[in-house]
């Protein structure tokens, strides 16, 4: 699963704004030095590179003589942030509005094409960071990029708090004066013993596709990480093909295909069927070995 995350991204756009008007808000030497101090203090993966084990296990070796260094720059925008702000209103919900940013509209009319993203593969930077200065704007907006490898979302909004923790506190920081008041917890081997029980399952083939498609064995090769490690990027989102798949759907795709199944079981079981029949369609031949990861966000909602 780790070695999955190379070349997927976490990112998004914090905004700030300065109502005293400083002349010194958010300034990038402040933002660099703290950035740094932190990855220094508690999260050096940031600085790392990634590497095999001895085991074959993918995993991002901190080696001092060799830092992947962030990228950490700012960029002047000619319009004011408001340009780009965009509220959708909550009354069909019964909620208050929302304010949001429109990246699409951003990237039509601020005459930035692109923001950079993380990448191990184009430039050996982990971490990306963008400070947006709008013209006639208090607002200020701070553009994340990480490898998903580092953080998964919880993970990336701790490192955000932290970050900004330091930030506020950098005087203190570098004269040893300063801890943070919940440091992250970084101890691997509290996964690594619910790891342990876990064993692989068949794959979710369901009655409904056994007469399109034989069930596959279940093959575990040991060599996967060169092979995943050295794999393209997946394209940022605005260029993927998205199939929203709503609560209700995933319902009547599980009452078609089999209503004893979870749904969970009934999506895999459709996605791996469909995988193998686009390559046979485009290959002509079935794959010796398919790998597909699914996301699943299983904390409890109150």
């Amino acid at each position: 699963m780790d070695l999955s995350e190379f070349g997927i991204l976490i990112d998004g756009l914090y905004f700030y704004k300065n109502e005293k008007l400083a002349a010194d808000f958010m300034a990038l030497d402040l933002l660099a030095r703290s950035f740094c101090k932190i990855a220094v203090d508690h999260y050096p993966i940031l600085l790392g590179k990634p590497a095999i084990s001895t085991a074959g296990k993918g995993v991002i070796s901190v080696d001092p003589s060799n830092l992947c260094l962030p990228d950490i720059a700012e960029i002047h925008v000619e319009c004011p942030a408001e340009t780009f702000f965009e509220t959708l209103s909550g009354k069909a919900r019964g909620d208050s509005d929302v304010l949001f940013f429109n990246t699409r509209k951003f990237y039509q009319l601020s005459g930035v094409a692109r923001l950079p993203k993380a990448s191990y593969h184009r430039d050996n930077a982990s971490s990306v960071i963008r400070i947006l200065r709008f013209k006639s704007s208090q607002y200020v907006a701070l553009a994340f990029s990480f490898s998903h490898v580092m953080f998964d979302g919880i993970g990336g909004i701790s490192f955000m708090n932290h970050w900004a923790e330091y930030t506020r506190n950098l005087e203190a920081v570098e004269n040893g004066m300063y801890k943070l008041l919940e440091p992250p917890v970084s101890d691997r081997e509290v996964m690594n013993r619910r790891f342990e029980g876990v064993q692989p399952k068949e794959p979710p083939f369901v009655k409904h596709f056994k007469e399109t498609l034989p069930p596959l064995s279940m093959d575990m090769p040991k060599d996967i990480a060169p092979v995943l490690m050295a794999s393209p990027d997946v394209p940022v989102i605005e260029e993927q093909h998205l199939v929203h798949f709503t609560a209700s759907n995933l319902e009547r795709l599980r009452q078609d295909i089999d209503r004893n199944e979870t749904t969970n079981i009934a999506l895999a079981a459709l996605m791996t069927r469909n995988i193998v029949l686009a390559n046979q369609r485009v290959f002509g031949t079935l794959p010796k070995t398919s790998y597909m990861v699914i996301p699943y966000d299983s904390r409890a909602r109150s």
